[in-house]
Order: C-alpha cells, then structure tokens, then sequence
C-alpha cells in the first residue's frame, strides 16, 4: 500500500491541561507513535521501505552545502518528509516533500536535478517513481504564490483543477484538484518546519531583518491554518493531517500573535534573575502567561511544557504532568517544534524527561543536578541525581570511591524521596 500505516494524532480538539488517545497515556514512560519512534531512532525505512535507495542519493547531493533558514536544505527536505510521513500521509505526497524543491521552484533558486531534460527527469522518477516525480515536477514549475493565494483569499480549491503557467517557458501547467490538494499538504509541512521569527520579521515589512534574530517563534500559523481548512473541504486528500484539530480549526491572527508574546515574555521572564530564579510570585505570573498563551493558541506544544517546568519547580506535580503530556500530544500531532530554538527531538526529549521526573516527584535544584538530567523512562535511571557538578548521586557509587562514607546524601531535589530502586543507584 503507498498509505503510510502508521495514524499520528486523536479526533478530539486539542484541549489545555488534557491529553488523550495513546500518546503518553502509561505516565512516566510517555508512549510515543510508532512513526514518532521510527523518526527519533533515524529508523528511515520504517518510514519507508525504500529510503535506503533515495536517501543516500540526496545526502551527497549539493543539498547538504545549501544554506535553507535554520539548517542545511538537506535537513528541510529530510524533515518536511518525515511530517508527511507522521501525518499518515499517501507514498507520493511524502516523497514529494522529500524532494520539493528539487527542480528548483518558485521560492528557491537553487536545483539537485535537472527539469528540462528528459534525462534529468528519468534520473529522479528512477529514485522515487513516476506518481511521485510528476508531483514534483509540477510542483516545481508552477507559481507558488499564485496557488497559495488562490487558496486563501476563496478558501477553496476548484473542482476541477486549475492550469497554471509554467514559471519559466509559460507553457500551460494543467494540476487536477486533488494535485493542487497534494501540494497544500506539502506546503503545510513546509512552512511549519522552515518558520521563525526572523520571516515573520521580513512579513512585516523588514527585509534587512538580521538572520537569524532573536528566534521567536513563528507568526505564520493563522495563514498556515487556513490553508488547512480549505484544504480539507477542497483538496481531495486521502488522508486528512491531524493538525489543527484535523484541519477543521482557524486560528486566528489576533490570538496567533498575542499567545507568542505572552510565550516569549515567560520564557524571558528569569533573564537576569540571581541565585534562586523566578521569586513565587514571578513563577506565578508566567505559569498563567503560558495557559493563556495555550488557551489562545492551541495548536503548540512548547508553552505547555515550559508551564510543565515552571510548575515542576514549585511541585505542582500533578499539574505539571498534566501540561507535559499535553505538550507531548501536540509534538507528536505535527512531529515538529514550533520554537526552533530547539529541534523537534530536544523538545520531544525533554518533554519526557519532565514527565518521568514528575512521577518522582523531584526535581533539581542545582547545576549538577539539572546536568544530570535526561532519562525518560525508568529503566534509563542507572542512579540518583547529582547533588552538585562535584558530587556524583548513588550510594553505591560514593560508597566504592569512599568506604567511609556514610551515605547520607545532602538534599540535591525538590519533593518527596525517589523510588527506592533508583535512590539506591542500582
């Protein structure tokens, strides 16, 4: 089947403070997808099975030198793929992703293979077969921009297609409905893994903005949820991406903005904060800035799991748990970040780890003891905490270095005693 098996994301809407279906469900372990554990495992065949005959073709292709935003385009290309595919997208939308902009196209200059020769096209369809080349080709020739507008200022696609004109030659460039449908979903994908703020800075009119600025995130995803909408009345699709609620939700521009800003604030909220960080009162103040910002803003996960670790600070054990696995569930309905100040496995990661330290119901009070950090799971914690980047955690450990020690440990987390098992550095 060209169908990828795997179905990321649930029918509910995304809900604050709740987190349904599969994912995270067992707590401490956090569940992931199996298409999310193919991906944070590089697991390329999983995703699929021919991966191992295209792949290697773009990794030494000119795609890894590019510059492409926040990365290498090897990188977009490569990620933008892995989206599609965790959306349970059909074979040849997601190879299509994989090698968008491989002809060269409407936004970028630059090409890995040739589109004006015969030779050029059949070295491509050799790789990922001819449903998918065509989709490229077409998607490479014709006026993006034009397609995007079209689509957002009639919130439809036409029934019966549209002919476009071919961005270089003129020639007439026919695409079906359900085409135009293939490259929206693709164009979903791509704007979300490529956006920050630096083009959203260039959106408002600042053209000489710096790369990469200061890494807010996106203001990108009202015009990106649209074109979601109307996608899903109009494109035809086999396989309706679980974003925005299943493509049935508009978010809109007011709130898009407004829950960024009341993210970056809390995320900027301990810059130049001493000894302790945050007083109560300011920990306070930006917990309820990130459920606002979630409130408004749905669809991300990053202000749920910051929330996660501001409340596991204070010990809100429970409550912190509760907005990590939400953060979790979003993660792994777009299989992607939202703030690139992190890629998509650092957050997945540290999203898990939060919750894992919340059934413990601990969490580090020094720089040791964060450093220490990182098990998601617990047969991944060999021993306990660091109390300090000196004093390693585990008795059994102190106790082989230093026979004369006596074990007790000074205090190194917050909230209640470790499981046994694992306070005892087995």
């Amino acid at each position: 089947s060209s169908r990828f098996p795997f179905q990321v994301g649930a029918d509910r809407p995304p809900i604050v403070g709740h987190m349904g279906g599969e994912v995270g469900g067992d707590g401490a372990c956090s569940t992931l997808p199996p298409v999310i554990l193919a991906m944070i495992q590089e697991d390329e065949t999983a995703l699929d099975k021919d991966a191992d005959k295209f792949l290697p073709v773009l990794r030494k292709s000119a795609a890894t030198e590019i510059w492409h935003k926040h990365g290498h385009f090897y990188s977009h290309l490569h990620d933008v793929w892995q989206m599609l595919c965790a959306w349970g997208q059909p074979q040849a939308i997601c190879r299509l992703g994989l090698f968008h902009s491989a002809y060269s196209n409407s936004y970028v200059s630059m090409n890995l293979f040739n589109p004006d020769t015969e030779a050029g096209r059949a070295e491509l369809r050799s790789l990922i077969g001819t449903e998918a080349e065509e989709l490229v080709w077409k998607f490479c020739v014709i006026n993006r921009q034009e397609m995007e507008n079209m689509v957002l200022t009639t919130g439809s696609i036409p029934a019966e297609g549209k002919t476009f004109r071919h961005i270089r030659t003129g020639e007439a460039v026919p695409c079906s409905a359900a085409e135009i449908g293939a490259f929206m979903v693709e164009t979903l994908a791509d704007y979300q893994d490529q956006s920050f703020g630096w083009q959203s800075d260039m959106e408002a009119g600042r053209p000489r903005a710096i790369w990469p600025g200061v890494f807010r995130p996106t203001l990108r995803m009202s015009k990106v949820s649209k074109m979601a909408v109307a996608t899903r009345k109009h494109g035809r699709l086999e396989a309706t991406p679980p974003i925005f609620d299943r493509c049935t939700r508009v978010l809109e521009e007011a709130d898009e903005r407004e829950a960024r800003d009341l993210y970056w604030r809390a995320v900027c909220s301990d810059d130049g904060c001493e000894g302790a960080g945050l007083t109560p009162a300011a920990l306070s103040s930006a917990v309820a800035d990130l459920l606002r910002s979630s409130e408004l803003n749905p669809f991300v996960a990053e202000p749920h799991v910051v929330r996660a670790q501001l409340l596991m600070q204070r010990g809100s054990w429970a409550e912190a748990a509760d907005a990590a696995r939400s953060g979790l569930r979003m993660l792994c309905e777009w299989a992607t970040q939202w703030d690139n100040r992190m890629p998509f496995v650092a957050w997945l990661s540290w999203t898990r780890c939060i919750m894992l330290q919340a059934s413990f119901q601990e969490w580090p009070e020094t720089h040791g003891g964060m450093e220490s950090l990182g098990a998601v799971h617990p047969s991944q914690r060999f021993r306990s905490l660091n109390t300090s980047r000196e004093a390693v955690g585990g008795k059994r450990q102190r106790e082989e270095e230093d026979p004369a020690d006596d074990g007790a440990e000074k205090p190194s987390v917050s909230g209640a005693s470790r499981p046994a098992e694992l306070s005892q550095g087995a």
